[in-house]
């Protein structure tokens, strides 16, 4: 892998995350604030992170950028990234001072001022936070104007919609976008044009039930199944395209769904803007435990 960079993610970034606990509960919501500084000559960038919310974290951590991958050299962060593209990384790290393994992906907006992300912190092979990421450049650290990315209020504990009425990833409508297609060395491999269709079933008519429709994605044929939410966890019955995933404030999403008539996995993950306007998709395909691809970029929600 060759010529790959994150340069877009220096700089100033702050805004707010939602924190979910081990259920999908909504356990508050962190104030982020991120500080990354690159040092061209050394092929090092230097990274301060401030968190407050349901856990905190501060300090420094120094990454590696080899171009194509990050090391993260601690001491706060310890770990690997892949930088899938020049406003994406998809790491799997380490928080000694919370003693969390983390897997993770960011991606800057096509705008450059914004970024959305999703974490998933464990301890072992048990879940215990995840956190959805939402934030803005900012042009000038002494600003104090309030930014977008900052949620007009709080959502509640109870409420698995985070306080938006309806889950926004499950909101009947259409996603579309023209998503970055990655090769089995995760080189650029040029382009599909992505689309989603949601709607609520209507033989079902439970709020639970929706009918999915897939096309453009990349290394499987077309798709149509159904999924079945309860507001933390979507999943699917018997067919064709088969899975699960955990379902945090409507907004983020990760799991595993077999394309069983291509014989493929895909792991998909996906972080929705807090006005529902746009969300960050990352699906990385597998055969087996061998990766063959991704497929990342932002679609655009059109509501039915």
């Amino acid at each position: 892998m060759s010529g790959r960079a994150f340069s877009r993610g220096v700089g100033e970034w702050v805004g707010s995350a939602e924190v979910y606990d081990a259920g999908g509960r909504f356990a508050g919501t962190g104030r982020d604030v991120r500080s990354v500084q690159a040092d061209d000559r050394a092929g090092r960038v230097t990274v301060e992170v401030t968190f407050d919310g349901p856990f905190s974290l501060s300090g420094v951590y120094t990454i590696a950028d080899h171009g194509s991958h990050r090391v993260y050299e601690g001491p706060l962060n310890v770990g690997f990234a892949e930088a899938l593209g020049d406003g994406l990384v998809a790491a799997h790290n380490y928080w000694p001072d919370l003693g969390l393994s983390q897997r993770f992906f960011l991606m800057v907006l096509p705008d450059g001022t914004r970024q959305l992300s999703l974490a998933l912190l464990s301890r072992g092979e048990r879940l215990c936070w995840t956190v959805v990421g939402e934030y803005q450049r900012r042009p000038d650290p002494a600003t104090t104007t309030p930014l977008t990315a900052e949620p007009a209020a709080e959502p509640s504990g109870d409420d698995p919609a985070g306080g938006r009425g309806q889950p926004l990833l499950l909101r009947s409508g259409c996603w579309s976008g023209r998503l970055q297609h990655l090769d089995t060395a995760l080189e650029p491999a040029g382009t599909v044009d992505h689309v989603e269709t949601v709607a609520a079933d209507p033989v079902a008519n439970d709020g639970r039930s929706f009918a999915i429709e897939l096309s453009g994605l990349g290394f499987a044929g077309d798709a149509s199944f159904t999924l079945m939410a309860d507001g933390t966890e979507i999943w699917t019955p018997a067919g064709e395209v088969v899975g699960s995933a955990m379902l945090s404030g409507g907004r983020g999403l990760s799991g595993q769904f077999h394309h069983t008539a291509d014989g493929l996995r895909m792991w998909r993950r996906e972080v929705a803007s807090r006005d529902g306007t746009m969300k960050a998709v990352l699906y990385l395909w597998y055969r087996g435990e061998q990766c063959l691809g991704a497929v990342y970029g932002t679609l655009a929600f059109d509501p039915a």
